[in-house]
């Protein structure tokens, strides 16, 4: 028998019990993802393609997961590194071609993610204005702080993990995110006045 074929995993799984155990993980994970792929590149169709992608870096490289650690947490790292790595080449590819635009594809569909069941039709149709609007302001900002705030409030993920994610230490996650706090919310109150948070659940 070939040496590929009998080795396991560090927990002990065949082959087939690997594939079984991606693939439920992937599952747990998959909308969540898909919500954080969302907010890095503002388009639903670039989303769905960072999250594959990710998948697929994932699967590759499964033997290196720390069990240890959320899956989450894991693939929320690996698609973060496929998005810098995409956004370096756009950017790139953008300075050559500066009457490229973006297409929006069908990003109405992430509202899915934020919309509560027990929202009447004003609510939902402010709520939309409003979390279309932060959507806008967070784009606006710097890649660094863009990441931050993404990952702390809008994937509710701790310091700690964000740190862990992003590859830098906990002092420069609190920095960027209070900084693109400060930055999102002076936009909001510019267009919405400076008491609308406060009272915005």
């Amino acid at each position: 028998m070939d040496k590929a074929e009998v080795q396991v995993w560090y927990q002990g799984l065949t082959l087939e019990e690997e594939k079984l155990w991606f693939e439920e993980k992937v599952k747990s994970c998959e909308s969540g993802l898909l919500r954080f792929a969302y907010h890095l590149s503002g388009n639903m169709d670039k989303a769905r393609d960072l999250v594959q992608e990710a998948f697929l870096r994932a699967y590759q490289y499964r033997h290196s997961y720390n069990a240890n650690y959320s899956f989450e947490s894991w693939m929320s790292a690996i698609l973060l590194n496929v998005h810098r790595q995409r956004f370096k080449k756009e950017k790139f590819f953008k300075i050559f071609h500066p009457g490229r635009e973006r297409e929006d594809g069908e990003e109405t569909e992430v509202w899915d993610f934020l919309e509560s069941k027990g929202e009447g039709p004003e609510e939902r149709t402010l709520k939309r204005e409003v979390l279309s609007f932060l959507q806008e302001a967070i784009e606006k900002l710097p890649p660094q702080m863009k990441e931050v705030i993404v990952l702390c409030d809008v994937m509710n993920y701790s310091y700690e993990e964000a740190s862990e994610i992003i590859g830098c230490p906990l002092g420069t996650v609190r920095s960027r995110l209070h900084r693109a706090r400060k930055k999102v919310r002076s936009l909001v109150e510019e267009s919405y006045g400076e008491d609308f948070l406060s009272i915005w659940g």
